[in-house]
């Protein structure tokens, strides 16, 4: 058995049907086109011989793998897509081209949500070794799979995980044929019994007899010629048991109020990306927060009612049925892409840890703008991804050493009197506060909290800390040392400030660190990642 695993780490697949105008395009292509795969495989293979023809070697591994149709696995996704408007100077008239006044073209960039890999199979193909030993150094070089943004990672794949979905080719006497039904999907594929490898680039009609000078530009041939590539065939492919109704998270017509608190979860985590025409600073990390969740529940309540209740958005009780625990309703945490110390926020992973129900779902994903700060341009947040488990920053490997990703400000205030003359409380010391929330989570293993210097990152680029105001007076020292000012979530329309700390906690033994603490750490302060050792 042959078996491919392609990884999205960017949570979509842009891909276009073949030979769908993209004005009338309704959602992307799904499941993975076998033809696109095989097509990425050559291109990986001339952009790691640039200048040469193929060989026999290559020839022999491409209709190896369209002699047969792969199975398509996957878990759930969404379909999604974005707009935007190009200016269309062309279409506008004498009077506006003399105001240099543009119309306005719409584009729609359709794409699918994935939280996990997703697998070509080919369950009655064995390769040779030296067959194996090809694909496996072409498919590292294969950098995007579908539309440029569909930045990927291939493999081969020896073990496959359980709790996939498989789309299964429809056959009939051991030929592919065509069906319709709910359950079924076209899919663009080699043909068995008629695929040459050629056919990856060129018409067989223009086609030399040797493997030199081919023509070049298959698709302008295609659009003159014909409408399909030789040796290539739409075939109906049997999707997973349950489609689309299991497999598929829509936004569809709400449930009655009655309903909702005995809806079961079936998603831990979204993740979004956050579109915006300018940067989105780190220290509006709770503003963004906020402003998210303000607008799920306003959507939710304007589908079910006023007295609609949602305890995963709100946090307010009664919790569900079985939802024990603190920390239970749902966390809204903006990052910079890849959760690094620097940057521009540019994603929100909302986490449940009581789950999230379809029309919870539904009422987050129906949230389009968010109008933040006294920024002009709104954020617009995108559903990339759906996933059971926590974000992958919460579900990191236990380690020793953990930093400050954002500030963490004390849960109590940990001092008396006004900043110029503050005393510390050192009963309720920031770095003993630290302390007991490390404990609340059931973490036995001896640790030392230590504050991170402001001196120590003089840099902006190096860390988050510059991005974050710092608690100074004017000619003066800082109230407190090595502190800084932060907005925090507030139950009152007016805008609160506190003073926040970054630390590094040493443990003695590895540890995870499941959650953020601290005040404000549903909505993304207190968030610690790990250090790796070297």
């Amino acid at each position: 058995m042959c078996t491919i695993k392609i990884e999205l780490p960017w949570g979509r697949y842009y891909a276009h049907p073949w030979g769908i105008n993209p004005v009338r395009l309704k959602e992307a292509e799904w499941p993975p086109s076998p033809w696109r795969l095989l097509r990425a495989i050559a291109a990986a293979w001339f952009q790691q011989n640039p200048g040469n023809s193929t060989d026999d070697n290559l020839g022999h591994l491409l209709e190896q793998l369209g002699s047969a149709l792969p199975e398509l696995g996957f878990q759930r996704i969404a379909f999604g897509h974005t707009a935007h408007w190009q200016p269309n100077y062309g279409a506008a008239d004498t009077a506006g081209k003399a105001s240099f006044t543009y119309k306005k073209t719409r584009h729609e960039n359709h794409f699918v949500a994935v939280s996990s890999p997703i697998f070509f199979r080919w369950p009655n193909l064995e390769l040779t070794t030296q067959q194996a030993q090809l694909l496996a150094t072409i498919l590292p070089h294969i950098s995007y799979f579908g539309r440029a943004e569909s930045i990927c990672q291939m493999s081969l794949e020896n073990n496959i995980p359980n709790g996939l979905g498989w789309a299964i080719p429809c056959l009939q006497d051991g030929r592919p044929i065509r069906k319709m039904g709910e359950d079924c999907r076209d899919v663009f594929c080699p043909d068995p019994e008629d695929f040459q490898v050629a056919d990856l680039w060129s018409l067989r009609e223009s086609r030399p007899p040797s493997w030199e000078n081919q023509p070049q530009n298959l698709v302008d041939q295609i659009l003159s010629k014909q409408l399909l590539p030789d040796g290539a065939c739409w075939v109906t492919y049997q999707m997973p048991q349950g489609w689309p109704n299991k497999w598929i998270v829509r936004v569809p017509k709400s449930e009655k109020p009655k309903r909702l608190m005995s809806a079961k979860p079936i998603a831990h985590t979204l993740r979004f990306s956050l579109e915006c025409r300018i940067g989105i600073p780190l220290k509006a990390t709770v503003d963004v927060a906020e402003l998210f969740r303000q607008s799920a529940i306003k959507r939710f309540k304007q589908t079910h009612g006023a007295d609609a209740h949602s305890f995963a958005l709100s946090g307010h009780e009664p919790k569900p049925e079985g939802v024990s625990g603190d920390h239970q309703h749902a966390h809204f945490l903006p990052l910079p892409e890849g959760v690094s110390h620097s940057g521009n926020i540019s994603e929100l992973y909302v986490w449940a840890p009581s789950g999230l129900t379809q029309v919870e779902i539904e009422a987050l994903m129906q949230v389009k703008t968010l109008h933040w700060g006294a920024s002009k341009h709104p954020i617009r947040p995108v559903l990339t991804a759906i996933d059971q488990q926590p974000p992958s920053f919460l579900s990191q490997k236990p380690a020793k050493i953990w930093q400050s990703l954002t500030p963490f400000v004390p849960p109590r205030h940990f001092y008396r009197g006004n900043l110029h003359g503050a005393k510390l409380k050192q009963k309720d010391s920031p770095e003993n506060q630290l302390a007991k929330e490390i404990e609340r989570l059931g973490i036995e293993t001896p640790f030392a909290v230590s504050r991170i210097p402001l001196n120590r990152f003089g840099d902006r680029s190096e860390t988050s800390q510059c991005y974050w105001d710092i608690v100074r007076t004017p000619g003066e020292a800082p109230a407190f040392e090595d502190s800084m000012l932060t907005d925090i979530h507030s139950n009152r329309n007016a805008k609160e400030r506190r003073i926040g700390f970054m630390f590094d906690i040493q443990f003695e033994q590895p540890v995870s660190l499941v959650r953020p603490l601290g005040h404000s750490s549903h909505f993304g302060l207190g968030l610690f990642a790990p250090v790796i050792e070297k």
